[in-house]
């Protein structure tokens, strides 16, 4: 059977070549179809591991045929494969669009998103369908914040239809080579890539909705949109930590509730807001863990207050690889694992997953959230943040993490927190997206 398979693909590698050497047109890859569930990259592996988002990706958009559709939504776009591996999806007859962050736009006009933009409307004269990419000012459904969503939708590629990826990772090489990143697939789903794609549309206009939350559910799986109209609009995050109750789980060692987080960023006051719950789940008896990239000095010093059980555990997850002073990778996921008592089961599994993080621009912001009551893709999440947390925690993010350090105005505090100032005149996060 082995024998057979690998005669198939061979037989249909040959003709794709062929096919390319009679039209001089690239066909699609008729030997990859993406999986169902959730996909993590590592920054300090070897190439497959620290690219397994990005080759995912990139062999999806090779593998959809002719007469299908990409729509492609990335905070920042840059990626000279995927300029050349969308232009080639062009040629072959593929309808492809992309949105980004016009602040991520350079002036000069050299960059990968001005390439494909340009490609793309060179392709158009030829094209049976209209491809494009374009920027959004602001956040592309509301006002003020970002375009900061990430995902990205394949009417058909491989195998597979109706096809939606979303996580943390922008279509960039720095989301494989100097973050951690995270996406959950959905394959053959009607449901969630059709809503993703509504709202896609949406945002490719480019203005302000009076009401541009909005949320899909349909058994285990929804999926919410940013940004929020006003304080009313629901919080996903904040709406599942309400859900956890610490003591009488049945499905962890401890009976405690085991809540695993790596929000990136957590500061302004909606981050305040949902430390300060966390906190008192912590004092509550969850066993709590938080692995962090930015974090505001308030949100710290109210974390790291003394209670009955001490302070709340945190990690600083970045690392200064060569010693200079800034730090180079970064733990980039804003996700949640929640293992015990829960939704009300005490065997309860629920995850949060996407692009937002812990903060007041992140809700004024175009943002994707994915929530699940699955146990594989919870466990797979708590044992992931709980790896690196150990990871980091033991190693140390750098010189500066674990130290006493001071503020520019010669006071000290603890741990190195956002907002603390340049340190022996560096700025530790200069090469650290606030994304």
């Amino acid at each position: 059977m082995q024998l057979m398979k690998h005669a198939s693909a061979i037989a249909v590698a040959a003709v794709a070549g062929l096919l390319v050497s009679l039209v001089g047109v690239p066909a699609a890859s008729a030997d990859y179809t993406p999986r169902d569930g959730i996909t993590f990259n590592n920054a300090y592996g070897d190439r497959a591991a620290q690219n397994a988002i990005l080759s995912k990706v990139y062999r999806s958009i090779r593998a959809t045929p002719r007469g299908a559709q990409i729509d492609i939504m990335s905070w920042n776009f840059n990626s000279t494969i995927a300029v050349r591996t969308l232009l080639a999806a062009q040629e072959r007859g593929v309808r492809v669009r992309l949105l980004q962050s016009r602040g991520n736009v350079s002036d000069d006009g050299r960059d990968d998103y001005a390439k494909l933009r340009a490609g793309l409307q060179r392709g158009n004269q030829t094209a049976d369908v209209r491809s494009w990419a374009r920027a959004c000012r602001q956040s592309c459904r509301g006002r003020g914040g970002a375009a900061h969503a990430k995902f990205f939708l394949f009417s058909e590629t491989g195998n597979a239809e109706k096809v939606l990826m979303q996580g943390s990772a922008n279509l960039t090489s720095t989301s494989g080579n100097n973050q951690w990143n995270d996406v959950q697939t959905f394959t053959n789903r009607p449901g969630p890539y059709d809503f993703a794609l509504g709202v896609f549309e949406q945002m490719a206009q480019d203005k302000a909705l009076a009401r541009p939350y909005t949320s899909w559910r349909s058994g285990r799986d929804q999926l919410a949109f940013f940004p929020g109209a006003d304080r009313r609009s629901p919080d996903p995050v904040m709406q599942l930590l309400d859900k956890v109750r610490c003591q009488g789980a049945t499905n962890t060692a401890s009976g405690r509730t085991r809540i695993r987080i790596a929000p990136d960023v957590m500061r302004e006051d909606r981050g305040m807001r949902l430390a300060r719950k966390v906190r008192s789940l912590w004092v509550g008896g969850c066993d709590v863990r938080i692995g962090y990239t930015v974090m505001g000095l308030d949100v710290g010093r109210m974390l790291r207050q003394p209670s009955r059980r001490g302070p709340v555990p945190l990690a600083h997850m970045v690392r200064d690889t060569n010693n200079d002073g800034q730090f180079d990778d970064y733990f980039h996921m804003k996700s949640m694992a929640v293992v015990g008592n829960v939704a009300g089961k005490r065997n309860g599994y629920a995850t949060l997953n996407g692009s937002q993080n812990w903060s007041d621009v992140a809700a004024r912001s175009d943002e994707n959230i994915g929530v699940t009551y699955r146990a594989g893709i919870t466990k797979q999440y708590s044992a992931h943040i709980d790896r690196w947390y150990r990871f980091f925690d033991r190693n140390g993010a750098n010189r500066y993490s674990q130290a006493r350090q001071a503020r520019s105005d010669g006071r000290i505090v603890d741990g190195f927190l956002f907002g603390t100032g340049p340190i022996d005149g560096v700025d530790p996060y200069a090469n650290l997206e606030m994304d």
